[in-house]
């Protein structure tokens, strides 16, 4: 355990104690929606006051790492914000890997639909005709992050196996020799049905960043429709343009 400089000049013991506290934090030893040590707990560990314990915890809850739950304690919220840069066509798993977050999928669901007016348009065939949908929830360090519901054409013959859509999707369009070359994004903000806040776990007041991908081969054709339903509060994106 790390101990306090009581040297004189050193920093007040209460900014001593929320470093250190604020450190495993940040490095995940103490991880979102954990408890903390309490007052109590922080007193015998470094051998302070309840006030100076006290003023510890009041330091990152003013930062917005911690806060108080009756009868819970004081939980981690802290969230790492993932910002993803616009410059090039990558997986969710390679995104989430090279940010340091373990990506993952809580939900995979595979199935047939028929096409609505706007889907036959995309993919130009005659409305009602089926095609692939694919719904998966991705998750960052356990925590779920976004709903991607994904479109396919039939003649992509893909397996409608549900465990099959655990790990990267486009690892696994590569292996069938499927390959996005080009892209087309937009981008806008709406706020949760009842289902997205289910998947999600969020609150109605959370908005959703809702990202629409269409997505095409060497060929032209397209490849996937996907439209994409983030937390609000844990994503953002980032274009650079130079002239």
């Amino acid at each position: 355990m790390e101990k306090l400089n009581n040297a004189k000049g050193a920093p007040p013991l209460y900014l001593q104690i929320s470093e250190i506290l604020r450190n495993k934090i940040l490095t995940k030893e103490y991880a979102f929606d954990t408890i903390i040590p309490s007052e109590t707990e922080l007193q015998g560990m470094y051998q302070v006051s309840r006030i100076t314990a006290r003023q510890a915890i009041q330091e990152l809850e003013k930062d917005g790492l911690v806060s108080r739950a009756r009868g819970k304690g004081t939980v981690v919220i802290y969230q790492k914000h993932i910002e993803e840069f616009l410059t090039r066509i990558r997986s969710f798993t390679d995104e989430m890997k090279e940010l340091g977050i373990v990506p993952g999928t809580s939900y995979a669901h595979m199935e047939l639909v028929k096409a609505d007016q706007h889907l036959a348009k995309v993919f130009q065939v005659e409305p009602d005709v089926p095609l692939y949908r694919l719904e998966r929830v991705r998750t960052g360090d356990g925590k779920p992050i976004v709903i991607f519901q994904t479109y396919f054409h039939m003649g992509r013959n893909l397996p409608l196996d549900d465990n099959m859509y655990y790990g990267s999707l486009y690892a696994m369009l590569e292996e069938m020799n499927i390959h996005p070359v080009r892209i087309k994004e937009k981008f806008d903000c709406i706020m949760p049905d009842a289902h997205t806040r289910e998947f999600l776990k969020v609150q109605r007041t959370i908005p959703i960043l809702r990202r629409i991908r269409t997505s095409y081969d060497e060929s032209g054709e397209v490849v996937e429709y996907t439209v994409s339903l983030y937390r609000g509060d844990r994503y953002s994106y980032s274009v650079e343009i130079s002239k």
